[in-house]
């Protein structure tokens, strides 16, 4: 007896309500904010797996060669995900970057995700305690302080040597201490590219520290380039012979001292000013804060204001700073067009 196959019936309600709730869920750009996190997740998870080392745009790779330390069903689901979303490019079986994905995976992107994602996603994911105060930023959520050495130091090294690096041609200097140092990427680099120069870096994060040091033992520049574990805002615990540099430079950290109010600031910079004799300068690099939504200004505000470290201010809210001081600025560096919006200030003491 034959079997007739029949079609099911298919029953299609239109129900206004329901598709006006769908289509404000669209058009609020909710459905856009979901892929783009997942996506940034993915994205550091392409690098910190190793995936990201063993894909090529100019040689595609077989599925089976980048997936060898990998679980191969989740592995072959995740680059369809990254090919579906326009990050790979597949064929016959081998996938390669996209032109996008190259962009994406480039370092100061890479770090800049990091930096929100991976050093800041603990705090941002807490925002609701934070704001009831049922949760204290320092005790009950703090932010990675691993990730966020290891992000800033890649923008600081991408964005701020060459401002660094001018700064100390019209010193003539060719010793630096560097504050906040976190991996040392800034000093060790400014070490390679010129072999008179030397320094200090400084962090109280013992982590950050052994990082750095391992970053300039394998860089070969370990004798020029010393790491240490001290406090950047205590002089004190510094190394004695730090009294050499002919620059102290600082990049985002004197802004974390506003939560306790301008005039910490300024007793800071006095302490300062006290070890600046013999034409020694203060090279202090801050992000400009400008309260717009371009280049992430609305996000690093928000992590600030969750974190309670002290807002960073824009360029004349430092000059006021500086005025109160026993320091003078003397030039303001910034990078033209491109890049995060930070200055450095060139300080010395107001008798210079």
């Amino acid at each position: 007896m034959a079997v007739t196959e029949k079609t099911p019936e298919s029953v299609e309600l239109w129900d206004g309500d329901h598709i006006r709730s769908w289509q404000d869920y669209h058009l609020s750009g909710a459905a856009d904010l979901i892929s783009a996190v997942n996506l940034a997740h993915a994205l550091l998870a392409l690098a910190d797996s190793g995936l990201l080392a063993k894909l090529s745009a100019e040689q595609p790779q077989p599925a089976a060669e980048l997936l060898a330390s990998f679980h191969e069903e989740t592995g072959a689901g995740f680059l369809r995900y990254l090919t579906v979303c326009g990050i790979l490019e597949e064929h016959d079986g081998t996938y390669r970057l996209s032109r996008r994905g190259v962009m994406l995976t480039g370092d100061i992107a890479l770090a800049r995700l990091g930096f929100y994602l991976q050093a800041y996603g603990p705090v941002t994911a807490r925002a609701a305690q934070l704001l009831d105060g049922s949760a204290t930023y320092g005790i009950d959520v703090v932010r990675d302080h691993k990730a966020l050495g290891r992000r800033s130091g890649m923008i600081s090294t991408a964005s701020y040597i060459r401002l660094v690096r001018e700064a100390m041609r019209r010193q003539q200097a060719t010793r630096l201490i560097d504050l906040g140092c976190g991996g040392g990427s800034l000093l060790v680099q400014l070490c390679l590219e010129d072999p008179s120069l030397s320094g200090y870096g400084i962090d109280i994060s013992p982590e950050a520290i052994s990082d750095a040091q391992r970053l300039a033992a394998r860089e070969g520049v370990a004798d020029r380039a010393r790491f240490v574990v001290a406090d950047a805002f205590d002089p004190a615990t510094w190394p004695e012979d730090c009294a050499e540099a002919e620059v102290i430079c600082g990049v985002g950290v004197l802004h974390e001292k506003f939560r306790d109010g301008d005039e910490s600031v300024v007793a800071l910079l006095d302490q300062f000013a006290a070890m600046l004799a013999g034409g020694r300068t203060l090279l202090i690099g801050e992000p400009e804060l400008r309260y717009d939504n371009r280049e992430n200004d609305s996000d690093f505000f928000l992590v600030h204001v969750l974190t309670r470290q002290g807002i960073p201010r824009g360029r004349a809210g430092w000059l006021e700073v500086f005025e109160q001081s026993a320091l003078r600025c003397t030039r303001v560096y910034g990078n033209a067009v491109a890049g995060p919006r930070t200055c450095f200030y060139e300080l010395v003491p107001q008798a210079d």
